[in-house]
């Protein structure tokens, strides 16, 4: 709970940088070394500079323990750390860059982030415990703060240097038009497309500003610990070279492709980037030149995007080759019978007299329990997805259940029925511990849960407020955004596309609710009862099935089939540039 006050209250971009500091606590990051103090021993200096072996550490574990969260514990251990040792050197010579260019930070933004960081904890002591454990005092990680602001005020410096113009913005809606804009008009979507010419222009700015930074840097005292991890010639491919730090980031890229498959993964790589190289010397023969100073994937990126604007200006067409590309694709254009409505879901919940109920009634059921009869009862009366199977839950290691349910199963006796009612944010359980494994650690059990569930009175109650609800949506003395407000409301916003089939977007197939939709008059609002929970709508259009003319998209029929073809000669380039697995 602290974490996410914490989280609500920083800025995006800090949050991300010093949640960091959160992950390291919980990597359980520690580090000895071979001699003298890890704080003061030198890692390597960068332009004059020294980095700490803790700070190196420290950051390369940082970045380790997220390449882990979401690749897994399985994951090759040098090709992370040539990734991990080299962010850290760019983090340096980004910080460079912000005492270049005279970035200042105030104390008082430095207090504000200390401050969110203390209040994440529940007291001081746990605060200071953690930050011992991890090598930190109080100045070290008011330095990190300071150094990560600094970070962000370099990369808002850089976004602010790019300049979009007029022609890039036309030329990027007329590219996407009918694709990833959906025909609306520049206006609509101008905004957007400025913000992502922004965000790509920055990009390539600052992996500019790296490769040069990169390639003026001085690297000196570096321990020796870190000598594989310096970035290197990987391999050559038709006169590219290509560096460990790109070999390493696509080996990460394809562990999920293998399954975690290290050998194959490398062999991947090499042959895709092969590949990728195939295509930038296919792209060159064209006139393409690659921009110089950009990383490999980039110069990669936008030889493609090049090389494809190119094949659409070679492609060529006739009317009639439209009109037959218009009836191949009829079901594109053809309009589909769709509404529009307002839509609002009222959960029930269980009132604190409903629960009571739950608990007398799981409180009797415990007096009846024997180990005999266990799985019987818990087929005849529990509310949960085991119930079917007796209520066994199997074999489980502390972590794996709920704490007060973890808590019960792990102080009960085997071959007994714990003798008390647990509570738990599902209801109420019963549990049979039936074995325990002090070797490992683990408990096999079965339960019985107790559902809590609205009475009748309580749905009653919750049909008045309903009623209340779409009187007052009906006199408009209220909005279907007002509702977002009301406590029940777990979900109000206005859904397009609703098929008459019952496809709802964003909640799925509700034949039910679809039904009620279109047989209901625009702007009426009513109701419909979904199993425990109410959902109120309100028609506000609804577009009937229509036959697409030639003449009425042949605009978009154009771009489309111009779209198409040059795909089909680019995936041509493609396979032909494409290096098989030896």
């Amino acid at each position: 709970m602290a974490i996410r006050k914490f989280r609500k209250n920083m800025k995006p971009v800090i949050w991300v940088v010093t949640i960091l500091f959160f992950i390291t606590l919980i990597a359980g990051f520690a580090t000895s070394f071979r001699n003298g103090s890890p704080n003061s021993q030198l890692a390597f200096k960068l332009n004059g500079k020294k980095v700490t072996m803790m700070e190196a550490q420290r950051s390369m574990a940082i970045m380790s323990e997220n390449y882990k969260r979401y690749l897994g514990p399985t994951i090759d251990s040098e090709t992370m750390n040539v990734i991990a040792f080299n962010e850290v050197i760019n983090r340096n010579l980004l910080l460079d860059m912000g005492d270049k260019l005279k970035v200042k930070v105030s104390s008082s933004e430095i207090n504000e982030q200390m401050n969110g960081i203390k209040a994440a904890f529940p007291d001081k002591d746990q605060f200071k415990n953690a930050l011992l454990s991890q090598g930190y005092t109080t100045k070290t990680l008011e330095k990190e703060i300071k150094e990560n602001l600094i970070l962000q005020k370099v990369s808002e410096m850089i976004g602010a240097e790019v300049k979009v113009t007029t022609e890039e913005i036309a030329d990027n809606y007329a590219d996407y038009k009918y694709t990833m804009f959906q025909g609306q008009p520049l206006e609509n979507v101008q905004a957007q497309i400025e913000q992502g010419l922004k965000a790509q222009k920055a990009a390539e700015i600052y992996a500019k500003e790296m490769t040069k930074a990169r390639a003026d840097m001085k690297l000196e005292d570096l321990d020796r610990s870190f000598d594989n991890y310096i970035e290197k010639e990987e391999f050559e491919f038709d006169g590219i070279k290509v560096t460990n730090v790109e070999y390493a980031k696509r080996v990460l890229n394809s562990l999920a492709m293998t399954k975690g498959e290290v050998d194959e993964a490398k062999e991947l790589a090499k042959t895709s980037i092969e590949s990728e190289i195939k295509l930038l010397k296919s792209a060159e023969a064209k006139g393409i030149k690659p921009e110089a100073g950009l990383p490999l994937d980039l110069q990669v990126a936008n030889s493609v995007k090049e090389l494809y604007t190119q094949l659409k200006s070679d492609v060529k067409y006739t009317e009639d080759d439209l009109k037959e590309f218009f009836e191949e694709n009829r079901l594109n254009y053809d309009i589909q019978k769709s509404a529009t409505a307002d839509i609002a879901i009222l959960k029930v919940e269980a009132t604190e007299g409903d629960d009571q109920v739950a608990k007398v009634k799981a409180e009797e059921l415990l007096k009846k329990l024997t180990p005999e009869n266990f799985a019987k009862m818990a087929k005849e009366n529990s509310d949960g997805p085991s119930g079917p199977a007796g209520g066994s839950l199997g074999t489980f290691k502390k972590g794996d259940m709920v704490k007060p349910f973890e808590d019960a199963a792990f102080t009960g006796k085997a071959g007994e029925i714990y003798p008390e009612v647990v509570k738990t944010q599902f209801g109420y359980h019963l549990i049979f511990v039936q074995e325990k494994n002090e070797a490992d650690d683990t408990v096999t059990a079965s339960h019985i849960l107790i559902i809590p569930e609205p009475s009748e009175e309580t749905l009653a109650s919750k049909l008045e407020q309903v009623s209340q609800i779409v009187a007052d949506l009906t006199n408009k003395t209220i909005t279907f955004a007002d509702l977002k407000n009301e406590a029940a409301v777990v979900f109000s916003e206005k859904i397009d596309g609703i098929t008459e089939e019952g496809y709802i977007p964003g909640l799925g197939y509700n034949e039910e609710l679809a039904k009620s939709v279109y047989g209901s008059e625009l702007d009426k609002v009513g109701f419909i009862k979904d199993q425990k929970d109410y959902i109120i709508y309100r028609k506000d259009s609804q577009i009937d099935e229509k036959k697409a003319e030639f003449s009425e998209y042949e605009e978009q029929v154009k771009s489309d089939y111009i779209n198409a073809k040059a795909q089909e000669a680019l995936k041509e380039i493609e396979l032909s540039t494409k290096v098989t697995e030896n």
